[in-house]
């Protein structure tokens, strides 16, 4: 058995809207054209202008029906006014010649759709003309004025429902663009979102690979260097085996980065003493920290980037300039916290680890300082080069 109901509901759209509202228009035409050919209350009969007049109407209510609902395109919006502003003339003609009260639903109709159609002015003066048209005809075949004018306010009645859907109709598109609008705005908030998450991740890869990667690096190819010379053995193994305690560290600094990622940054001043220690252990260079306290008022991404900054520079003082002392200066202050890394001239020849990596250390370092609204300025400072960052302090909570 078909549900006839479910099918022709607007939610399952079994059948499309316009196909849905043209047998309605059609039927209303028809029970319109019925009632002012077979209604003899008036003086007048319909006779042959009025049957004329009568199918103007309905031949204009056809066009005007299938150019909304069925073909708008083939037959055209200037044949849809035309039929139109016809329906409105020959209706308020038919009415206005003392006809049953059936035919003031033509001119009612078109000043309907007109006023739904086209803006207040244009409609507004087409109803004008309809409602004059009514008046006058009405005078010529001296028709009983009082009903003329009841058709004339019958008429704008209708005229103001088209004006109460137009605002309807418009609303509702406002509130569609509106619902669009904002469907895009979260769809680019959303991107945007991703694309930062997926830097921020990208820069996490980057310097926890950068470090243990490069401190392994150094020792392999010591290693490496003593086995083939065959002179020192033991050192060499002495080699791989710090190696894999950087292996294990590597591992370790991956579940740090991982717990940054989940903002859950361990104190600033230890990992910058574990930073120093390690450096010392794998290079033998001097490593001073100066980091007489911890920041207490910045966010975890801020403090993060702290550390990174020294990390990164520490990877590059091994590359670029083996075996020089470098200090560690941590400065706390209520206006901002300042890390600062130095490094002195090198004391050992560069290796191939110099050109290494992408050179993304930097770039990646200044994306932090920024993300966190500080400010990152390295350069060389006499002999040796100057990491130094700035992170203004976070302000207090209400």
């Amino acid at each position: 058995m078909i549900d006839w109901p479910a099918r022709w509901s607007t939610e399952h759209r079994a059948v499309p809207s316009k196909y849905r509202k043209l047998p309605t228009q059609l039927v209303a035409l028809g029970f319109v054209t019925w009632g002012v050919a077979t209604q003899r209350n008036h003086a007048h009969a319909l006779g042959p202008l009025g049957a004329i007049l009568l199918g103007i109407c309905c031949a204009s209510w056809i066009v005007w029906s299938a150019g909304l609902y069925l073909a708008p395109r083939r037959i055209g919006e200037r044949a849809v006014i035309a039929s139109v502003v016809v329906l409105g003339l020959a209706g308020a003609v038919l009415a206005g010649l003392d006809m049953p009260s059936w035919a003031v639903s033509f001119p009612a109709a078109a000043s309907l759709s007109m006023a739904i159609r086209f803006g207040l002015r244009t409609s507004l003066a087409a109803v004008f003309g309809f409602g004059a048209t009514i008046v006058v005809t009405g005078a010529l075949a001296r028709s009983d004025l009082g009903t003329g004018v009841a058709y004339v306010f019958s008429m704008f009645g209708f005229f103001g429902l088209g004006l109460g859907r137009r605002a309807q109709a418009q609303r509702a598109a406002t509130s569609e663009q509106l619902l669009a609008e904002t469907r895009r705005a979260n769809a680019e908030q959303a991107h945007a979102a991703a694309l930062a998450e997926r830097s921020r991740i990208a820069r996490e890869i980057h310097d926890v690979l950068a470090h243990s990667l490069s401190a392994l690096t150094v020792q392999l190819e010591a290693a490496d260097a003593l086995l083939t010379s065959g002179t020192n053995p033991d050192k060499a193994h002495n080699y791989v085996i710090t190696a894999r305690r950087i292996a294990r560290e590597g591992l370790t600094e991956t579940r740090r980065a991982i717990a940054a990622l989940r903002e859950d940054t361990p104190p600033l001043r230890s990992l910058l003493r574990g930073l120093a220690d390690t450096y010392e252990s794998d290079t033998g260079a001097t490593v001073t920290v100066i980091a007489d306290c911890d920041p207490t008022n910045l966010q975890p991404d801020a403090s993060l980037a702290l550390y990174r900054t020294a990390q990164e520079s520490l990877t590059n003082a091994r590359k670029h300039a083996p075996g020089a002392a470098i200090e560690l200066a941590l400065d706390c202050s209520e206006a901002a916290t300042e890390l600062t890394v130095t490094n002195a001239a090198a004391t050992a020849p560069v290796t191939t680890l110099a050109s290494s990596g992408g050179g993304y250390g930097l770039a990646g370092l200044k994306e932090r300082a920024e993300l966190a609204g500080g400010t990152l300025v390295a350069g060389p400072c006499g002999d040796g080069w100057r990491v130094s960052l700035r992170i203004p302090a976070r302000p207090a909570q209400p």
